[in-house]
């Protein structure tokens, strides 16, 4: 099961390239690297996620205690084929503009800036298979409801031997 928030990170990468939906797969799972000679849009969500805060909130009209979590999760946008470095490029200079601010609004995301490019393949020293990875925060916001009866009038018992 994918996490939510990837999902609207995906959802974001789509819109702002206006890119096919079908070109933007979650994680790896067993490709040949080889194999990639379509322009590919990785969401790689395998990296730690750092919890910045908790709260809770009792709404005693309602009697729902709402449990939040603020949590910042470092995420690696992996671009392949032979339009990796052009698409990469394209995400970075778009990510700052009005319509990426739009979208992260309708996604309820924190999408921080990129902060790392890196070319995969010069860094291994590889010919072949373009690939250029970019870094950035995603800051998020998980809320769990829980009923939660409110004791009005706190009765004791007390037991004595």
């Amino acid at each position: 099961m994918r996490q939510p928030h990837l999902i609207a990170v995906a959802r974001f990468v789509r819109d702002l390239l206006s890119y096919d939906e079908q070109l933007i797969k979650f994680d790896r799972q067993n490709v040949i690297a080889t194999d990639f000679e379509t322009s590919y849009i990785i969401v790689n969500g395998s990296l730690p996620q750092t919890v910045l805060a908790r709260g809770q909130h009792f709404n005693g009209t309602t009697e729902v205690m709402t449990y939040t979590a603020a949590v910042s999760h470092a995420v690696v946008l992996e671009f392949y084929g032979s339009n990796a470095y052009t698409n990469a490029q394209a995400f970075m200079m778009l990510s700052e503009s009005q319509r990426a601010n739009e979208l992260r609004r309708k996604n309820a995301l924190t999408i921080m800036a990129v902060s790392n490019i890196t070319d995969v393949g010069q860094l291994l020293g590889q010919s072949h298979g373009n690939r250029v990875h970019l870094s950035f925060n995603v800051q998020y916001a998980p809320a769990h409801d829980v009923q939660t009866l409110r004791i009005d009038t706190p009765q004791f018992q007390f037991l004595e031997d």
